[in-house]
């Protein structure tokens, strides 16, 4: 849900329009004949004082029907970095280029608010009521000429593409990932400093994606190593002669149990396939103390269970 609320009857001619928009809004006829018959269904989108955000041709379609007011949708929350550039452009400011950091962050939170204005216009059209068109709700048959959210965002922003604000955004997700490894998150760190200080972001971002990438393996083997350890011990004490019907250690389910990817799995699968043909089941009666037994019955029980939650989620799936 997006943070603002509805204004009805704003004035007009109070609303800012910045050069962020370009000049030729496309051919507004459709969507001047359609409000005007109709009304505005979908509102504009503006700051706190007046500064057009999104719904250009919206605005300029009721300004050529020569509408005093216009409903809008008062957009809260936005940070005062973001007012900052957004009236710093509106009043064509000379101002300090963004760092790439400073700007990714911008970028991301006018991506947001245009990803929210297309949002309504969505909601606004996917049930029209009788004699509504989709030109009412200021879409029409022709598009903003900005375009896509992502790279409106980018040319506002000005400065990079929408693809290096991504990257940028990503590397700095790392960084802010607590869960991430910490020598990922040193990686990440130098190469964001790089960024900062050569304003280069392509060849920093690819040297994350690779490290990214190898610490994903990398605790893939590690898992997988530990699964095949913990079969050679168990493999090695099946060697060893011993007196049947010895008991076991206390079982205790892990705390916090370590989630393992399917990989390791599928290694323990492989080492033990076909276990039951390696055994006589006369033997293992014979053999097995009560709480061994025990262990052995809640292995099948929680594998059964597992399996079973595991086929339902196949069959979802499918």
């Amino acid at each position: 849900m997006s943070e603002g609320h509805i204004e009805l009857a704003r004035a007009v001619d109070s609303i800012r329009v910045g050069p962020r928009f370009r000049e030729d809004m496309g051919d507004l006829d459709e969507l001047v004949d359609s409000i005007g018959e109709l009304g505005l269904l979908q509102p504009i989108t503006i700051t706190p004082d007046g500064l057009l955000l999104c719904g250009a041709r919206r605005l300029a379609a009721m300004k050529r029907l020569g509408k005093a007011t216009v409903n809008v949708w008062v957009r809260t929350g936005i940070t005062t970095e973001l007012q900052r550039l957004l009236v710093e452009q509106h009043e064509n400011t000379v101002r300090k280029p963004l760092t790439p950091t400073e700007a990714a962050r911008l970028y991301r939170e006018l991506k947001r608010i245009y990803a929210e204005d297309a949002t309504r216009a969505v909601e606004a059209t996917r049930f029209p009521r009788n004699g509504e068109t989709r030109e009412s709700a200021g879409v029409g048959k022709f598009p903003t000429p900005a375009g896509p959210t992502r790279e409106r965002a980018a040319a506002d922003i000005g400065g990079y593409s929408y693809t290096s604000l991504e990257h940028v955004g990503k590397i700095v997700d790392i960084i802010d990932d607590t869960e991430a490894e910490p020598s990922l998150r040193e990686i990440a760190n130098r190469r964001l400093a790089l960024v900062e200080q050569t304003g280069v972001i392509d060849p920093h971002y690819r040297a994350v994606r690779q490290a990214q990438e190898l610490s994903a393996v990398s605790g893939q083997d590690a898992a997988a190593e530990g699964a095949r350890r913990a079969l050679a011990r168990a493999k090695a004490a099946r060697a060893r002669p011993g007196t049947p019907g010895t008991g076991t250690p206390a079982r205790q389910a892990p705390a916090e149990p370590r989630q393992f990817s399917a990989r390791v799995l599928l290694v323990m699968l492989s080492e033990t396939d076909y276990w039951w043909l390696h055994y006589d089941p006369q033997e293992i009666a014979r053999a097995l103390t009560g709480a061994q037994w025990e262990q052995v019955a809640d292995w099948q029980q929680r594998s059964a269970e597992f399996l079973e939650v595991v086929r339902k989620h196949r069959r979802d799936t499918a």
